[in-house]
């Protein structure tokens, strides 16, 4: 369908004027439109939800529409009056919905688009991945006593290394596209690091580490940062909100902010943690997190960088072998190179251990 048929789906007044794609998203598709209202351009973020990752749709915006809500009453309990930059608005469809099924076999939703607020692929100062550390623990903060029961799993096992690990496997045994021998360094060194998926899920077992309401993507694009104040404004993508561990959302925060290239970076020389990038990063996320956290979680702030990194670098590795199906590839070997850099990472991260577990020691002294 065309996108003007599909904003007139939704709550939105004014007429059609432009829509095109926006974004760096590799699941979705998303679309920035704008509508002319009384002689005011206004935009809004529609997307088109790939139900192929995400099967059960009104679940998903179940979750995503309890979620916003709760932050908008939190930040209005806290005397905010731009609510409705700091957190995502759903856009209702004419029924009340929060989706709409078009005939042609899609599913829409919009948000009011953040205006005047930029998401960066890459961080370019030190202050911006403190503020979406700082971001990232106050939506988990505010989340705590989210009322009802517990949001849907949208994704069962979605950082269940175990899981990914046997998916892995299964690829690698099958070699359907005779990749393996292109990736025979990087085959090898996710075997010989498989031991890091039994260790959160066995803290989880002895009562540890709580599983708490968490985003499970937190690239650091995935905060927008304000274009005047340079404040972590508002927490954005939020398909995978569900019940899940801190250190998995702090663990991602790493892998995204530490390093100062792409994630699908080719020249491998050049990826690496930065300690200034991650001691930002940590004091951001812990301005709010020492709040929260409770001691074994800070205690296993390091590792979860690197386990998290691991595990994104063994689902580019399976997607790779497996013929690209899950991430969008934009070049031959587009997997694999988004591999390389996460194993690259987790080798850096594990050369400045000590370091880095001195850094959090100093954040609870």
């Amino acid at each position: 369908m065309q996108l003007e048929q599909i904003v007139k789906q939704f709550q939105i007044y004014g007429d059609f004027v432009e829509g095109h794609p926006y974004g760096s998203g590799h699941i979705n598709d998303t679309y920035k439109v704008s509508v002319n209202l009384s002689g005011t351009k206004v935009n809004y973020l529609l997307q088109r939800i790939n139900n192929a990752i995400f099967p059960n749709v009104e679940k998903l915006m179940e979750n995503i529409t309890r979620v916003t809500e709760h932050c908008a009453e939190k930040f209005c309990q806290m005397g905010y009056s731009d609510i409705s930059r700091r957190c995502l608005t759903v856009v209702k469809t004419h029924s009340g919905g929060s989706f709409y099924f078009d005939h042609e076999g899609g599913y829409w939703r919009v948000y009011l688009f953040v205006e005047d607020a930029t998401g960066f692929d890459v961080p370019e100062t030190n202050e911006q991945i403190y503020q979406a550390g700082a971001a990232f623990a106050r939506f988990q903060s505010m989340l705590v006593d989210i009322p009802g029961e517990p949001l849907y799993e949208i994704i069962p096992g979605f950082h269940d290394g175990k899981k990914r690990l046997a998916a892995f496997e299964n690829a690698l045994e099958a070699d359907r596209f005779n990749r393996a021998a292109n990736a025979s360094a990087e085959i090898k060194y996710q075997l010989d690091n498989a031991w890091m998926f039994d260790v959160l899920p066995d803290l989880v077992k002895k009562g540890a580490v709580p599983i708490r309401v968490t985003h499970n993507d937190t690239k650091i694009n995935n905060v927008l940062i304000d274009d005047k104040t340079a404040e972590g404004v508002c927490v954005i993508d939020l398909d995978t909100v569900m019940p899940g561990l801190s250190l998995y959302d702090f663990g991602d925060l790493v892998r995204t902010s530490t390093s100062p290239t792409q994630e699908d970076e080719k020249n491998i020389d050049i990826v690496g943690l930065r300690l200034d990038r991650f001691e930002s990063l940590l004091n951001g996320f812990m301005s709010v997190g020492r709040d929260y956290l409770n001691k074994t979680e800070i205690e296993y702030l390091v590792f979860a960088g690197k386990l998290i990194t691991m595990t994104i670098g063994m689902r580019f590795l399976t997607d790779y072998l497996s013929g690209d199906t899950y991430f969008k590839v934009h070049r031959e070997g587009h997997n694999l190179d988004r591999c390389r850099t996460q194993y690259k990472l987790v080798q850096s991260i594990t050369d400045q251990q000590d370091e880095l577990e001195s850094l959090v020691a100093d954040t609870v002294r």
